[in-house]
């Protein structure tokens, strides 16, 4: 997370012009894993520092993507169903993807608890999804925790299953 460490204090004195924004933290995020436990498990705290991030310069957010990932965000059809595979603590993250099999995956190895959870928004709008990337032939989306509610449960069908 040292990575990260170094981002954000730049991102907190002011000092990353805003070209230079989306690539820098294109290759934080690639390198960061389990945000959560960065903040010591305070989810608030990582969707209030993230939300910001992702807020910044949003008329060049396209740089966080590469061209082909850029293509893949617009081509995305008005509704989408997304998964994320966890477990009780960390369900509720950033992270993403259109297969199911891939969240499966995702739970099944990332659950110290021997609980496996998954995830599944149905038919969810698909300009809630901030960024399309492409990591070991699978998509992950980034997509604000904060737009996956109990409230905006009008919008998309919210189930989670125990694996």
């Amino acid at each position: 997370m040292e990575q990260f460490t170094k981002f954000y204090t730049a991102y907190e004195r002011g000092s990353i012009a805003a070209e230079d924004y989306w690539p820098l933290w294109r290759n934080v995020w690639d390198c960061s894993r389990h945000f959560t436990s960065y903040f010591g498990g305070d989810i608030s705290t990582r969707d209030s520092i993230l939300g910001s991030l992702f807020s910044q310069h949003v008329h060049l957010r396209q740089n966080f993507m590469t061209a082909d990932e850029n293509s893949k965000l617009v081509a995305l059809p008005y509704h989408i169903d997304i998964f994320r595979g966890g477990q009780q603590t960390n369900i509720s993250g950033w992270s993403w993807t259109l297969e199911r099999e891939y969240a499966e995956q995702c739970a099944r190895s990332g659950a110290t608890d021997d609980r496996p959870l998954l995830a599944s928004v149905l038919s969810l709008p698909s300009s809630s999804v901030l960024a399309y990337l492409e990591k070991d032939g699978f998509s992950e989306l980034i997509v604000d925790p904060l737009t996956i509610t109990i409230e905006t449960g009008d919008y998309g069908q919210i189930t989670f299953e125990r694996l």
